[in-house]
């Protein structure tokens, strides 16, 4: 059965009886910190390095046959991958589908990835070292 004492909510809220903040000040190990470094705005972000190898070869394309319309990139060239298996396969699939916040799925051969995404997936792809033949833009 549900109670039927209520709270009493009217009156002036009373302060708080303990700072959980109070003991910072007061530690060692917080007073001797340095002060960080400025950043200058105007800094150049460095480039990742290139691999100096290539993992191998992959062809994109875009799709849109029987699905309603709908664009699709397609990743294929995985089966020629030297160490290429399932789980591999599985693996990168996932990877590209979080970075790129969209929906897919994979199989033996190819990677499917809803949406026309070109050029992100172009560029994901050389980020982790594979050289991209077919659609760039």
């Amino acid at each position: 059965m549900k109670s039927n004492k209520k709270v009493d909510v009217s009156g002036a809220n009373s302060p708080l009886q303990q700072n959980p903040f109070a003991m910072l000040g007061e530690l060692d190990a917080l007073k001797n910190l340095p002060a960080p470094a400025p950043v200058p705005v105007d800094a150049p972000k460095p480039k990742p390095a290139a691999p100096a190898k290539s993992r191998g070869r992959l062809i994109l394309r875009r799709e849109t046959k029987d699905r309603g319309g709908k664009v699709v990139m397609v990743i294929s060239g995985l089966a020629e991958l030297p160490g290429a298996n399932a789980v591999m396969i599985g693996n990168l699939a996932k990877e590209l589908k979080g970075k790129l916040g969209c929906g897919g799925s994979f199989d033996r051969q190819e990677i499917v990835l809803q949406g026309d995404r070109c050029a992100q997936v172009c560029g994901l792809l050389e980020e982790m070292g594979y050289r991209v033949d077919g659609v760039r833009a």
